[in-house]
């Protein structure tokens, strides 16, 4: 058995912290607001989990090389008639900005909302698509 030292930061912590490419954001996000972001052909694919939204919860905005999604779910209106012993359905937001892989075009983009999944395929710009140069 080997003996080591023992320092408050190696006592079964994972040394997530240590690697190159460790992505905060993605340690702490877990569940609603997860995104997955993909190039499929000549589009860039963003996925995002956002469970208890309706379709018209969401707002979402590209400028430049950044997109946000926005959502936010208001409350149910407590009923006066009722007599509540527990109340958590509360207002839920989501918000996240991300920036994207190239440059895309936000006119041809298409969304879909289903199972708490929002779904975005954005076109890529001309510029952002690969293209052959011949050789002479």
């Amino acid at each position: 058995m080997a003996i080591t030292r023992w320092t408050p930061y190696n006592w079964g912590m994972p040394r997530v912290f240590d690697e190159d490419d460790f992505d905060l954001d993605s340690f702490f996000q877990t569940g609603a607001g997860s995104i997955d972001i993909y190039e499929e052909n000549d589009n860039v694919v963003v996925k995002m989990k956002a469970p208890g939204f309706e379709k018209s919860d969401f707002t979402v905005t590209v400028v430049g090389d950044n997109l946000t999604i926005k959502a936010e779910a208001n409350e149910e209106k407590e009923d006066k008639g009722k007599k509540y012993y527990k109340k958590e359905i509360k207002t839920q937001s989501i918000a996240r900005s991300i920036t994207l892989p190239s440059s895309v075009v936000s006119d041809k983009a298409d969304a879909e909302y289903k199972n708490g999944v929002l779904s975005l395929t954005l076109p890529k710009s001309e510029q952002a698509k690969p293209k052959s140069i011949s050789i002479k």
